[in-house]
């Protein structure tokens, strides 16, 4: 008889959340760049963790453009994506980027245009 557990944890997302000293000061720009991106990270300092979905403040956007920008921010090391069975929760990493990048969130954020 086989084992479908093999196949199985196949289908767990697993997701790549980088070391922050191996994060450019360009990549965290520009994962901060994006008005979209800038309101998810707006939305999870507020919420501390919320699921993907959620993570959209302002109107739903298409999954794929969903996906996409949290792989940004999770590249950026601003994200941290976890399996919560069906769901996946993001957290924002503040305490970590901020200790590579003293002050730039908190300077982004308060510069930010108004919604």
């Amino acid at each position: 008889m086989k084992s479908t557990e093999c196949a199985y944890l196949g289908l767990v997302a697993s997701f790549v959340h980088p070391n922050l000293d191996d994060v450019s000061l360009a990549v965290a720009l520009h994962a901060l760049s994006d008005p979209a991106r800038l309101a998810m990270i707006v939305a999870l300092d507020a919420a501390g963790a919320l699921n993907c979905t959620a993570t959209v403040p302002c109107g739903a956007i298409p999954k794929s453009t969903l996906s996409n920008h949290l792989r940004i921010l999770r590249g950026a090391g601003l994200v941290e994506t976890r399996s919560a069975g069906r769901e996946m929760h993001n957290t924002l990493r503040r305490a970590d980027f901020e200790r590579r990048f003293p002050g730039l969130l908190d300077a982004i954020l308060a510069n930010r245009p108004p919604p």
